[in-house]
């Protein structure tokens, strides 16, 4: 029997930003074999230092031989999560494996964070996302409402440890040319670009609003939206050095 694979490449973030999407259309390619779930081994201190790569490679069953293996696990680049051990608990354990990011306005992935969490019964229904960020400091939350949208901060570890084996796109990318970013993100791979899967135009998100209030459903207002991009104001302008990118699209004075 052969032995299962470790993967040679990781969707590591960030949350609410299409990962999912990513991972199920990267498994449908012939060449690539993706892990079902999120497998969470690297963040997950008694998985990682107790159960082991022996427990890790097991959550690769189902592959055939596939030349290409990958798991998507947003936590790996989330802030709480100390993104410097998490890209060197990586490295260590997978040389050589290549890192994909995707990155969402940091803004729109802080409500649907809020959402996520409300659904998952970790706030009340009504939870307000403006009059969440103002009651607790972010670096205090522990559902990382806020930091969860530092990118440049949580990125840095694996830009400065990786170099090109760290692919960074944008959500934006997907949404405007979802072909053209899967060939992207099959040659970072080393996978060949020769297939489409069925409904790649189809960008499935994991999570829909059900239980959360009305409020919560609504687009943000403009003055909102300015509040709370101020949070992450800072942070994306080291991210637009780091990726040599102009993010002004995502801040909200730019709308009118």
């Amino acid at each position: 029997m052969r032995e299962l694979p470790l993967p040679n490449f990781l969707i590591i973030g960030a949350q609410k930003s299409a990962t999912r999407w990513l991972r199920l259309n990267l498994g449908l390619h012939p060449d690539v074999f993706t892990a079902a779930s999120e497998i969470e081994f690297f963040n997950n201190r008694d998985r990682y230092e107790q159960q082991g790569l022996d427990w890790y490679r097991e959550q690769f069953a189902g592959w055939s031989g596939e030349r290409f293996v990958g798991e998507a696990t947003p936590g790996y680049m989330f802030f709480r999560h100390r993104p410097a051990a998490m890209a060197e608990r990586i490295e260590t354990s997978l040389p050589g494996v290549r890192l994909i990011a995707i990155l969402r306005n940091p803004v729109d992935r802080a409500k649907s964070a809020l959402i996520h969490h409300i659904e998952g019964g970790g706030l009340p229904p009504d939870t307000d996302l403006v009059g969440h960020v103002r009651s607790v400091a972010p670096n205090k939350d522990p559902l990382g409402i806020i930091t969860g949208g530092w990118y440049a901060a949580s990125l840095e570890p694996f830009h400065d440890r990786f170099g090109d084996r760290l692919m960074i796109v944008l959500h934006d990318d997907v949404d405007e040319d979802p072909r053209a970013l899967y060939d992207k993100a099959l040659r970072h791979i080393g996978a060949p670009a020769d297939f489409v899967p069925p409904e790649l135009d189809k960008v499935r998100f994991s999570h829909q609003a059900t239980r959360s209030s009305d409020s919560n459903r609504q687009p943000l207002s403009s003055e909102e939206r300015e509040e709370l991009y101020a949070f992450f104001r800072d942070d994306l302008r080291k991210l637009e050095e780091m990726i040599g990118r102009d993010l002004s699209i995502w801040d909200p004075e730019d709308d009118f």
